[in-house]
């Protein structure tokens, strides 16, 4: 009798055990049934279906300290958003360590000294844009001192490391309103990854935060980066794991007092340096105010920082005011223009300084 009742209690062990298992099993399947009809393509990364990749080497520092790319080498960027390259490029640098195909250095002819970030170096464009406006005007040098991810002190300090080394007259700050906002970093490439280390902060508290890029072998195959046909249940895990590292980093983030609000970070204080050291050498200086493609869409620039700048003695020009731009400018999800943004940018530039051909 006693042997029966401990069978019976096996035996229902059993079955419950096989219920809840077979329970788990349907929820696990209807819930992937759900993710894929309603949430779809979202679930690809934690951060806006986005991921960056950069072959390296690619980016490096100078004796000033500002950021520039590695010389001599070809630079390949690829974004992948929702499981989609939204673009593939590859971007040679010249002796200076810049998108040209021109190496860059003291020549009779004049120049204009561009200085900027992604936005002017040209990054998602087939061809840097500023290169491409230059042949067109072979009697004078566009100088392309770009650099993606930047910001006005880098700008500042690129400025006075490679002030002595080009012939030009002018200045052109080309400038995002993100820009203004933007700290100093220096890059970091560790675990196959790169990353934008604030410049007092040490390796392995960089290590901490979040890379901005995958590292890549130049030659990749870029097909190979997208994601294949997974369970949506892992995708679902992954974006979970990325939005509660994001979490765990705005909450170390808590004891930053720095200003934030309506004013930009610094208040245009390397901008005014930029302006002081051009002056000294009799310069002519511009700021020419890109909008973001946020920007765009809401029709207004972020900082109102007209008066600011022009009390600065500087030349203001906001591409925003009096031009027409859409979204069509733009890709569908990066923030950079396109080959369509980029030529319509340039040509405003092209009317801005007055460029003739001989």
């Amino acid at each position: 009798m006693k042997r029966k009742v401990i069978g019976v209690k096996r035996s229902n062990w059993i079955k419950n055990t096989s219920l809840v298992i077979a329970s788990f099993a349907v929820m696990l399947v209807l819930t992937e049934i759900i993710l894929r009809l309603f949430v779809g393509d979202a679930l690809y990364s934690g951060r806006a279906g986005r991921s960056l990749y950069y072959s390296s080497p690619n980016l490096e520092r100078v004796k000033s300290g500002a950021v520039h790319y590695v010389p001599d080498t070809l630079i390949r960027s690829i974004t992948v958003y929702y499981n989609q390259i939204e673009y593939d490029t590859r971007h040679k640098t010249n002796n200076l360590g810049f998108f040209d195909h021109r190496d860059y250095m003291i020549e009779p002819r004049n120049g204009i000294l561009f200085i900027g970030d992604s936005f002017t170096a040209g990054v998602g464009a087939s061809r840097p844009w500023l290169p491409v406006l230059n042949d067109r005007y072979p009697d004078i040098n566009l100088y392309n001192l770009g650099v993606t991810g930047t910001g006005q002190e880098n700008f500042y300090r690129l400025f006075e490391n490679f002030q002595d080394d080009l012939n030009y007259s002018t200045v052109v700050i080309l400038s995002i309103s993100d820009d203004l906002d933007r700290k100093l970093w220096y890059p970091l490439e560790a675990n196959h990854s790169l990353y934008f280390c604030l410049e007092k902060s040490s390796r392995e508290e960089c290590l901490k935060s979040r890379p901005v890029a995958t590292l890549i072998d130049r030659d990749i195959d870029a097909k190979s980066l997208l994601i294949p046909n997974e369970l949506y249940l892992k995708k679902a895990y992954r974006l979970l794991k990325s939005r509660l590292h994001t979490l765990k980093e705005q909450i170390g983030r808590k004891g930053d007092t720095e200003k934030k609000g309506p004013q930009p970070y610094g208040d245009l204080v390397y901008i005014a340096k930029i302006k002081s050291l051009a002056k000294e050498k009799g310069k002519r200086v511009l700021f020419v105010h890109i909008p973001e493609k946020s920007e765009v869409s809401q029709g207004y620039y972020r900082y109102d920082i007209a008066q600011r700048v022009r009390d600065l003695g500087i030349e203001y020009y906001p591409l925003m005011k009096d031009n027409h731009f859409d979204m069509s400018m733009y890709y569908p999800h990066d923030g950079h223009p396109n080959d369509k943004g980029y030529a319509y940018i340039s040509s405003l530039v092209e009317k801005i300084l007055k460029l003739k051909q001989k």
